[in-house]
């Protein structure tokens, strides 16, 4: 778990033989974004035989330290529970052996990254999320799209049946979005109402298009229904595309956004780019 630095609050299950930590959300299992983090720094992995787990470096002038002492040029050792591993700014701290921590250290992560209603990333740590990808997209030039989407009818559907079916609606909306982010280093977030972000690392526009009209189709043939009343909204989709809508985030952001808007004009339940 990330006790200090960029990603706090992040929990990590070792559940495979190795995990690589570094600062290349390409190259690594676990994404340290810091500065001074090398793209690949070190791993943990488990002892072959055993239930023992080692941290060792990757290469040779980078900086691990373990409970204040400091790991030789590619050294490694090995973990005790509650030992921390300092690279760069940040601190994690290794568990083992304890499912009451472990639930303690999910539900923390989760109160602390991610949204309330729709389980997606909180807005925050998208946008940090967002920055560090672009900058990994930017240096090894790899394409990167962002859509903007928006429930068309949320307004109706609250006048006619209350707000607490367009909550339901909202939370529904994002978890089928969530649905189409589960691999790829794919991020999604609530911008703000009804309004969702998400982030497609190495996919072009095309691509993109393609993720976002499945997003479409599957709101619209979802059924909604809560507490015994059914509600129908439709999603329209922006989309852009990095190096081609912008090179930022705030200029990415604006233009699925401007995309977004042509696709209202045309009368909404619609993907525009």
């Amino acid at each position: 778990m990330v006790l200090r630095g960029p990603g706090l609050g992040d929990f990590y299950s070792l559940d495979g033989e190795e995990l690589v930590l570094g600062s290349d959300p390409f190259r690594a299992d676990i994404v340290v974004r810091d500065v001074e983090v090398a793209p690949r720094h070190a791993s943990i992995f488990r002892e072959p035989g055993s239930y023992a787990y080692v941290v060792r470096g990757l290469s040779s002038g980078e900086k691990i330290v373990v409970n204040d002492k400091l790991l030789q040029d590619s050294g490694q050792r090995f973990l005790r529970d509650g030992d921390r591993i300092s690279l760069g700014d940040s601190v994690l701290e290794f568990s083992q052996g304890d499912p009451v921590k472990a639930q303690f250290h999910e539900a923390l992560n989760h109160l602390i990254n991610r949204d309330y209603l729709t389980g997606l990333l909180a807005k925050k740590r998208f946008d940090e999320e967002f920055e560090h990808c672009l900058s990994a997209t930017t240096a090894e030039g790899k394409p990167l799209s962002v859509l903007m989407a928006d429930i068309d009818n949320l307004k109706k559907i609250n006048d006619q049946h209350g707000h607490l079916l367009g909550e339901f609606v909202v939370g529904a909306v994002g978890r089928i979005i969530s649905e189409l982010h589960t691999e790829g280093g794919r991020l999604a977030t609530r911008f703000g109402g009804d309004e969702y972000q998400t982030l497609l690392p190495n996919l072009a526009k095309e691509e993109a298009l393609t993720v976002a009209k499945e997003v479409r189709r599957r709101v619209e043939e979802y059924a909604f229904m809560h507490e015994g009343t059914l509600a129908n909204p439709t999603l329209s989709v922006g989309v852009a595309a990095y190096p081609e809508d912008g090179a930022t985030r705030k200029a990415l952001t604006h233009a699925a956004d401007e995309a977004l808007y042509r696709a209202k004009r045309a009368g909404g339940n619609h993907v525009s780019d």
